[in-house]
């Protein structure tokens, strides 16, 4: 891991996710055109993800190596990317449902897509670009990250205190893959794949529910702090009281 080809390929890539960025927000106006930005970013994530079982079917002679993250959503940025699909193909991008998952796709799967292209497992075992499916999973983790990011630069989420539901929301979605999937196994006598590593995260080996519980309270403790500065009146708690009152 970060051998030459890795240190070019992060500052490539984080070349062109700035400049595509600034292109796609700034010279693309209409709501059409964004969404097609959004859509193609999400479903190229998605190919190229399982494009190595066309590559390893064609170069075998007719036989593939399927993998757990294949057909299962089972990690963190595998399930982002179904759910960045998913959000990215709502009709309605004004409602709740898209807000929640977008607000959560921006907020933990930019982060997640950035940590997947420094700290690429696949790359740390078996440094080389020169392998198709190493490759690939480079590939998918910069198109995530740049369909993530879009969502707040194509003007689709502004992130607040209101986001912490958001974060409850998809950190629910992940709990729910995690022990679903950890169950599958399971009841068909295959090890563990520890979903979404609720046994302990790689290079920290703290539980992801911990962190994602962490998290969510440094984010929330962060705006609520911010928060103060504003006139009592229009303090988030206050907000909300008024909110229900309305109701």
């Amino acid at each position: 891991m970060f051998n030459l080809q890795h240190v070019l390929y992060i500052l490539t890539s984080g070349a062109l996710t700035a400049v595509l960025l600034f292109l796609a927000s700034k010279k693309t106006k209409a709501r059409d055109k964004r969404d097609l930005f959004l859509k193609l970013s999400a479903v190229l994530t998605v190919v190229i993800h399982e494009s190595d079982l066309w590559v390893e079917y064609l170069e075998s002679g007719g036989n593939a190596y399927v993998g757990s993250t294949h057909i299962f959503p089972m990690y963190p940025c595998n399930i982002i990317m179904w759910m960045l699909l998913f959000v990215a193909f709502l009709e309605n991008k004004e409602g709740r449902l898209f807000r929640l998952g977008a607000e959560f796709c921006f907020i933990v799967g930019a982060f997640s897509g950035a940590i997947g292209i420094l700290l690429n497992e696949n790359f740390a075992a078996n440094p080389t670009l020169a392998d198709y499916s190493v490759l690939k999973g480079l590939l998918s983790h910069s198109t995530m990250l740049f369909g993530c990011l879009y969502l707040y630069f194509g003007g689709y989420v502004r992130p607040g205190i209101s986001s912490t539901l958001s974060l409850l929301f998809g950190f629910g979605i992940f709990v729910a893959c995690g022990l679903g999937v950890n169950a599958l196994f399971a009841a068909f006598g295959i090890e563990s794949p520890d979903g979404i590593w609720i046994g302990g995260v790689p290079y920290i080996g703290v539980s992801s529910v911990a962190l994602g519980s962490l998290f969510v309270a440094l984010y929330f403790g962060a705006f609520a702090l911010s928060d103060l500065r504003r006139p009592r009146e229009e303090r988030w708690y206050c907000r909300l009281k008024n909110h229900f009152q309305r109701k």
